[in-house]
């Protein structure tokens, strides 16, 4: 089971009100912990392609994932660029978005077109779990503002 303690513990500060803006707040709301544990755990073990077939999981899934897209803009500090490009292609993959291939010359973006094609198969599922795994250890990393 991934421990994604550093998450969980933000999620629960803004389901209560202790802690950030009243839209990370607003986006904690009604995530049911329980089920978003088990999904992320499900989600991290199955293959690259399997969905969540328990609907309260999925559900707490994508409210999960909405609610990591906020809090990872508290970080006190900004990941640097290859930290966040993990972070942008599982985000891409879990709005069902494709990436156009770029130009010759846009290195940045080529790199980031690279990783999306390794894993633009995965479920949106697999996607947003990643994603909060990713914004887990980046609260571990750089710590997160309270508002």
């Amino acid at each position: 089971m991934s421990d994604i303690t550093n998450f969980i513990t933000a999620l629960e500060a803004a389901q209560k009100k202790e802690k950030f803006t009243a839209e990370v707040q607003e986006a904690a709301a009604g995530i049911d912990v329980a089920a978003l544990k088990a999904a992320v755990a499900a989600s991290l073990t199955m293959d690259e392609t399997d969905t969540i077939s328990d609907e309260a999981q999925k559900t707490a899934l994508q409210k999960g994932f909405e609610f990591a897209t906020k809090v990872v803009m508290m970080l006190k500090t900004a990941p640097g660029p290859f930290e966040k490009k993990d972070l942008y292609v599982n985000f891409k993959i879990a709005k069902g978005e494709v990436l156009e291939k770029p130009g010759m010359f846009d290195m940045v973006k080529k790199q980031l077109y690279g990783a999306w094609e390794k894993v633009k198969h995965f479920s949106p599922e697999k996607a947003q779990a990643l994603y909060i795994e990713h914004v887990n250890e980046f609260i571990g990393k750089y710590g997160i503002r309270d508002e």
